[in-house]
């Protein structure tokens, strides 16, 4: 991810307790989470200063991880497609992205949901029950 940070984009972490820990395929759950980054990085790819934070916590019963930005948000209309495979908005996108994840968390037995409004941000959320 050191691309981001040399145009700009700064990566933000925060895991509450300092000792939290999740028991998954440690490979899996680090490509749902380099998707999702770099999906965020494309998203503040024209803008200054952009943000992604990355949080950990516990709540809802299980472990969560939060993957947000500030960028271009996705809009209402295409938000309901994204999670399907081979759906891509992008010119040399594959649509398996963010198909791939849902698949991941779901065989973990956890879930993955999405928030999202134009030009505030996207916030991915990973949850391992």
């Amino acid at each position: 991810m050191e691309s981001m940070a040399s145009a700009g984009i700064k990566i933000k972490t925060s895991v509450n307790p300092g000792d939290l820990t999740l028991s998954a395929d440690y490979a899996q759950v680090e490509q749902v989470l380099i998707n999702l980054i770099k999906n965020a990085g494309e998203a503040l790819s024209n803008r200054k200063n952009g943000t992604i934070q990355l949080n950990a916590f516990y709540a809802e019963g299980g472990t969560l991880i939060q993957v947000a930005d500030d960028g271009t948000g996705i809009s209402g209309d295409i938000i309901e497609d994204i999670f399907v495979p081979f759906y891509t908005t992008k010119e040399n996108g594959s649509g398996i992205g963010l198909s791939l994840s849902k698949q991941i968390m779901q065989n973990h037995n956890g879930t993955i949901s999405v928030n999202s409004a134009p030009n505030i941000g996207t916030k991915f959320t990973l949850k391992f029950l």
